[in-house]
């Protein structure tokens, strides 16, 4: 009697302690991935609290600007939310391209002096 009460103890010990640790782990693989995709434009949070902007990263760090003019490199492990991400780069269609080149040419030839 006295192992079983025992067996169901350190059951009501050790099974909550392991599903907080499964939870704990998969946010910090959250936050990796986070950290891993944060590019230039991304309004960012840090641990301490501020708001800043991405201006740039490396493997190890990331460069935020928390005022205008005003940079300061951090450890990306210091970034834990991101609040909003920098607009994607809109893709000129081909056809586009030929079009505005053609209206800078301002109907003149290829091979005129000014377009080469």
């Amino acid at each position: 009697m006295d192992i079983l009460f025992l067996i169901i103890l350190l059951a009501i010990l050790i099974i909550p302690s392991f599903l907080m640790s499964r939870r704990q782990r998969a946010k910090m693989s959250e936050i990796h991935k986070l950290q891993e995709s944060l590019v230039p434009g991304d309004r960012v949070v840090t641990t301490s609290g501020q708001h800043a902007t991405v201006v740039a990263t490396t493997p190890e760090t990331v460069d935020l600007e928390i005022a205008p003019g005003v940079r300061s490199t951090f450890e990306k492990l210091a970034v834990v939310r991101i609040l909003t991400k920098a607009a994607a780069p809109q893709i000129v269609a081909e056809e586009n391209l030929e079009r505005d080149i053609e209206e800078d040419n301002d109907g003149r030839g290829q091979g005129h002096p000014e377009n080469l």
